[in-house]
């Protein structure tokens, strides 16, 4: 199967699953590879894509980008942060793509304003010399300069995310 189509045709759907075009392979590995695979995460996809960042961050140093806009196809584009630098963020959920990239999911009925006011909550209550105050703050100046883009529009769209329960013990 061929890469994911981002032509402006290809407008709805679900976004790609680790977000960017990907590749369909069929591949053989010994069994205690995939279980050492499925310690990492049970879908072998991601366990792979994890090590394989894991491993090109310790061999290069190019920062990852604490905040971006990634195109999901049809011009549009989800808010991306590092979730490794923004813990939690009231009223935002961080959805993971990958070990680096997360989307935000805001409560029913927020919208970009409401994502700003919740990073300007946050730094409120951080003291000044607080480590977390500065990828804050330069999350708040981008998504204020997203915000007065005359280029850019926002929507906001609901998700649905579905978790798999660990089964209760008898």
């Amino acid at each position: 199967m061929s890469p994911m189509p981002s032509s402006p045709s290809h407008k709805r759907g679900r976004p790609p699953k680790y977000g960017q075009p990907a590749k369909v392979v069929a591949i053989t590995l010994p069994i205690d590879i995939v279980n050492r695979l499925t310690a990492v995460d049970d879908d072998l996809g991601w366990a792979i894509v994890s090590l394989v960042e894991k491993s090109q961050r310790r061999t290069t140093r190019s920062p990852v980008p604490e905040a971006q806009l990634v195109e999901i196809g049809g011009g549009q584009s989800l808010i991306t942060v590092n979730p490794a630098v923004f813990r939690s963020l009231p009223g935002v959920r961080m959805v993971p793509l990958s070990e680096t990239q997360a989307f935000l999911a805001l409560e029913s009925k927020r919208g970009m304003a409401d994502l700003e006011l919740a990073v300007q909550d946050r730094l409120a209550s951080l003291t000044r010399g607080s480590r977390h105050r500065p990828p804050l703050e330069r999350l708040l100046d981008q998504l204020h300069t997203w915000r007065h883009n005359r280029t850019l529009s926002f929507e906001s769209r609901s998700i649905i995310l579905v978790s798999q329960r660990t089964p209760a013990r008898v």
